[in-house]
This record gives structure tokens, sequence and C-alpha cells, in this order.
């Protein structure tokens, strides 16, 4: 995973959230003209200023809205930097809570809506798939690691969970690290399995009840989580594959004015930048 695309209406703004409450570092040399990418830890996060005529992305609080759910950091400790935030004059939607996988977790939105997630400790699966990936996880929640916030994960939702194993973890080759199955205590038979992707988690939320369609449209003015983007050393034989298994080609200048990236997106409306290239968070 190399970023997370975010709609904004001012981007001055927004940089002052990301980078100065966040703590994410400006990369001016993949930055230009209305777009600004930041060094978030584990990978960056692309800023896309749409101006004041943003459109509301029309995300919806009820994690049964397919499509992208939330942009996840992890954190040393919740509450205070909650308290900081809170402090700032930022929305806080869930205060912080004890949570389902042994984790501590809160939920704020970013100056334009994005939901972001704060979330502290290592997940305790259940059930874990791969030993060697969560002794991964857990060691690099120590070290050097500052505690700062970092880039953990995007959430998304998808209407059913075996056609995403073969699309994430089968055609795009993101082995799972386990999952948390919340089945016997959800109604709703709600399922969360974890892919690794790189350094950071793409976390995918699945029910056994029906979906509610994503409101996204490739509509360069949209605000919130627009895009997903992935380091591939083939972006053509990556983007053919997933068609293949089902995802749709579209071409979308996200920004109005630069270049038309060549973009796929699954059944839910996750939609994946696959021509990033390889360029290391903070090169």
């Amino acid at each position: 995973m190399a970023h997370v695309e975010i709609g904004v209406r001012d981007l001055t703004r927004s940089e002052a959230f990301y980078r100065g409450l966040l703590g994410f570092t400006v990369l001016p040399e993949l930055s230009s003209g209305r777009t600004l990418f930041l060094d978030a830890g584990n990978a960056r996060v692309k800023l896309v200023e749409v101006g004041a005529g943003g459109i509301p992305s029309d995300w919806d609080s009820n994690d049964l809205q397919s499509g992208f759910r939330h942009f996840g950091l992890k954190v040393d400790k919740v509450d205070w930097r909650v308290t900081a935030l809170r402090d700032a004059g930022v929305e806080i939607r869930v205060e912080p809570l004890d949570a389902f996988g042994e984790v501590r977790l809160a939920f704020f939105a970013d100056p334009d809506g994005a939901h972001l997630e704060f979330v502290a400790g290592p997940i305790q699966y259940q059930p874990g798939w791969s030993p060697e990936l969560i002794a991964r996880e857990e060691a690099s929640l120590t070290g050097a690691w500052s505690g700062d916030p970092r880039f953990d994960h995007v959430a998304v939702t998808v209407s059913d969970f075996e056609e995403a194993l073969a699309y994430y973890r089968d055609t795009l080759g993101l082995p799972v690290i386990g999952q948390l199955d919340r089945s016997a205590s959800d109604d709703r038979g709600f399922l969360i399995t974890y892919f690794q992707a790189g350094d950071c988690v793409l976390e995918v939320f699945s029910f056994s009840v029906g979906t509610r369609p994503s409101p996204w449209r490739p509509d360069p003015d949209l605000l919130g989580i627009r895009a997903i983007g992935l380091d591939e050393d083939d972006p053509a034989a990556a983007r053919a594959a997933l068609v293949k298994a089902g995802g749709e080609r579209m071409a979308w200048r996200g920004d109005g004015t630069g270049p038309v990236a060549d973009l796929v997106a699954d059944r839910n409306r996750v939609v994946l930048d696959l021509g990033c290239g390889a360029v290391a968070p903070g090169r």
C-alpha cells in the first residue's frame, strides 16, 4: 500500500490538520499544484484539493454501506491524543473505548468529514491465519517507533467475503493476517478480515446480511477517501488480472487538471490506483 487519497476543500487547512495535528511530514518532491503528499510512516497520505464546491461523499456511519469506511492510524495511546484533537476543535465521532480484538480505539473526522481512526495495541486475532504476519505486526509496535500516529490501514465493506478473498488474496496477492469473527455477538454476522499490503493493512468488513451500495463515483470534486494507491512492479498486469476477476477499469483525472489515472474498482467501489511506482514512503 503506497497511499490513501483523500479529497479536501482547502489544501492549507487540511495540511494544518494532517501535518500540524497528526504530525505527518510534507513530501515536496511528490507534491504539486492541487496535490499534497505527506509521509505518514508506513505509507503516504495524498490530499487532493477540489475547492469550496467539493461534493460530499455521502458516507454513512452504518458499516453496512459498501466501499470505503475509514483510514486507520496506529498510536501508542488513544485517550490523550483524542483529548488533544478535541481541544483543537476536531469532531470526535466515537470516544475512546476498548474494542473486540483487545485494542483501544476512537474515531474522528478530518476537516471535510473523512472518517479516521486511532487504534492502540496489537490485534488479538480470532482466528489468526498467519503466525508470521501476526508476529511481524507485534514487533512493529516496539523498538524505534515513537508512538506518534502512523499509517496502519484502510477499512472497506464488501458484499461478499469469498469474492473479496478471491479478488484481494488470490488475484492481487495480499495474504491474510487473521480475522475478528464477531458473528456470535452481532446479529449481522460481522466478520473483519485483515489483508497484509506491504507495511499496511486492508481491513475488510463483511456481513451475513445484505449491504447497501457504495456512494463512490468518479467525480474529480469528490471529498473524503477516494482511492488506495498500490506500488506494483507491473501495474498493467495487475490491472488486467483484477479486471478478469471482476474489477472495472476507469479513467479518472483526480484533481481535474493533472494526468488521467487508470484505476480499477471492485463491485463495492473500492478503488485502487495501481500506477504509483515503487517509491518508498518518505522519498
